[in-house]
């Protein structure tokens, strides 16, 4: 199985976290930090759903769903959830996954080798005026989480963050493409948007 690759981060953090926060009133849950299954977190090679086996790749990037409130409550996002865009960019690419559609976001952002910087968000309803060539900016809403219908699993934001070549067009950007770093080199976004955050250690095997 192939390790990732790492390159430098993006020169400031995102506000990404606290955008979520605010513009899904979190705060008014008491919201506490971040929750993740292991099965959540950028490079785990278990599932957190299904059979609960082995990721055929480790994980592209993070899952995002559960949160603590002050009371230790566990409350997760759900279809209504508001995603906001984490720098300023340009949507290149809506395509569908298993469970929505993903935006494939390039920023104006650019590594010391050429390489520009990628948002991808997985599993999510676009809104209505998301299009690829659309030009968004930092906070933005650009699309909701999808309800997840078809499998027995929580509903969750999936983010990825990636440099990726010039050379590579929007046509070729898929999640295959993504878990190749001979030709993506992906980032944790949990170094990047600056949340808080804990490991889940309670089972999810028995929730639906």
């Amino acid at each position: 199985m192939k390790n990732f690759a790492y390159a430098e981060l993006p020169p400031e953090k995102t506000a990404f976290s606290e955008q979520v926060i605010k513009y899904n009133r979190l705060d008014e849950a008491g919201f506490e930090e971040w929750l993740f299954y292991p099965g959540m977190i950028f490079g785990s090679t278990e599932k957190w759903w299904g059979d609960f086996g082995t990721r055929p790749t480790p994980h592209e990037g993070i899952d995002l769903c559960l949160f603590r409130n002050q009371n230790s409550s566990v409350l997760q996002l759900d279809g209504t959830s508001k995603i906001p865009v984490t720098y300023n960019g340009e949507i290149v690419k809506i395509d569908k996954d298993f469970l929505g559609k993903s935006l494939y976001i390039r920023h104006d952002i650019f590594d010391s080798a050429g390489r520009q910087f990628y948002t991808i968000y997985g599993h999510t309803e676009p809104v209505s005026d998301a299009a690829p060539g659309t030009r968004v900016k930092a906070g933005d809403i650009v699309a909701s989480i999808s309800e997840a219908k078809k499998i027995k699993i929580f509903s969750h934001l999936h983010i990825s963050m990636a440099w990726i070549p010039a050379s590579c067009s929007a046509e070729n950007l898929n999640w295959v493409t993504l878990a190749d770093p001979e030709k993506v080199t992906l980032l944790n976004p949990l170094n990047i948007i600056g949340c808080k955050y804990s490991i889940y250690r309670n089972s999810c095997k028995n929730k639906s």
